[in-house]
């Protein structure tokens, strides 16, 4: 293996790394939406909560509880 190719797999698994870290931080900012959803909050806003906290599970592909 060359250089620029160890360097190219080094590149790649922090990219996989750094996606795993949004992932994890869009996944949390979308629990903590629900979250807020259930405040006392006007429907108004609960609904709009619940509909971008599923924008992004959407975007990382995931459901609810996983």
């Amino acid at each position: 293996m060359d250089q620029e190719e160890r360097e190219l797999r080094h590149q790649l698994k922090n990219a996989e790394q750094e996606k795993l870290a949004l992932k994890g931080l869009v996944k949390r900012a979308a629990d903590e939406l629900d979250d807020l959803a259930e405040a006392d909050c006007s429907e108004e806003a609960i609904d709009s909560a619940k509909a971008q906290a599923e924008r992004l599970r959407k975007v990382i592909g995931s459901a609810p509880d996983q």
